[in-house]
C-alpha cells in the first residue's frame, strides 16, 4: 500500500504548539487507500508539547520570546526527508501556516497573525527533494480512487473551500508557474 506523509496534527495527534490538533476529515477516507505516516517535525526535532509559538524570520526560526529554534526545525525536516526516503514516500499533506509544514503560506515573523507567501522548513526540504507537497487547505480529494472521489464529490463531502489545485509543489521548486524562492519576511 502506498504511503503518504501527513502532519501529525491533521491525523488527530495533539502536537500543535498549544497542545491541540487540526483533524482533517478526508484522512478517514484516505487511510482506506493509503498507509498514513503521521509525523510532527517540530516534536521530532526536539521541541516539547506545548511550546511557544515560532515563526520564520529571515533564515531563522524564532520563538515568541526570541529564542532561536532553527536547529530543531532543521532536524525535524531532515528526519522527515529520511522517513520519506526510507519508506519511498512521494506525497505529503502538510498543515498550512506552520513554520515547519506550511507549503504555501507562513506567518510573517512578527507574531501579529499576518501570513505571507512562503514555505515552512520541512515543506521546503521535501519539495527540494522531489516530494509532492499538498496543503490541508487544498481540495485533495483527487488522491482517492476515481469511484470513491466521484461519490464524495457528488455528496459534497470533503470539498475544500480553497480553490482546487491540480498540481502540488514538486521538484526544482516550481508549481503553478511561479518560483518558490520567495522571501520569508524580515
Amino acid at each position: 500500500m502506498e504511503k503518504i506523509l501527513v502532519s501529525a496534527c491533521l491525523f488527530g495527534v495533539k502536537c500543535r504548539y498549544d497542545g491541540g490538533d487540526n483533524p482533517l476529515p478526508l484522512l478517514d477516507s484516505l487511510k482506506e487507500h493509503y498507509e498514513i505516516v503521521a509525523y510532527c517535525p517540530e516534536v521530532e526535532g526536539g521541541l516539547p508539547i506545548p511550546r511557544e509559538k515560532s515563526e520564520i524570520r529571515g533564515d531563522k526560526v524564532v520563538s515568541e520570546s526570541e529564542k532561536d529554534v532553527t536547529a530543531q526545525y532543521e532536524l525535524g525536516a531532515e528526519k522527515a526527508l529520511a522517513l520519506c526516503r526510507y519508506f519511498g514516500i512521494k506525497t505529503a499533506i502538510l498543515k498550512e501556516g506552520s513554520p515547519a509544514c506550511g507549503p504555501r503560506k507562513i506567518h510573517d515573523g512578527n507574531f501579529n497573525g499576518n501570513k505571507i507567501d512562503g514555505m515552512g522548513v520541512t515543506a521546503k526540504l521535501l519539495v527540494d527533494n522531489g516530494i509532492r507537497v499538498y496543503s490541508d487547505e487544498d481540495a485533495i480529494g483527487f488522491l482517492l480512487p476515481e469511484e470513491r472521489k466521484g461519490k464524495m464529490l457528488k455528496e459534497g463531502a470533503y470539498v475544500s473551500s480553497a480553490a482546487p489545485r491540480k498540481k502540488a509543489f514538486g521538484p526544482k521548486g516550481k508549481a503553478h508557474g511561479r518560483s518558490l524562492g520567495k522571501s520569508r519576511g524580515k
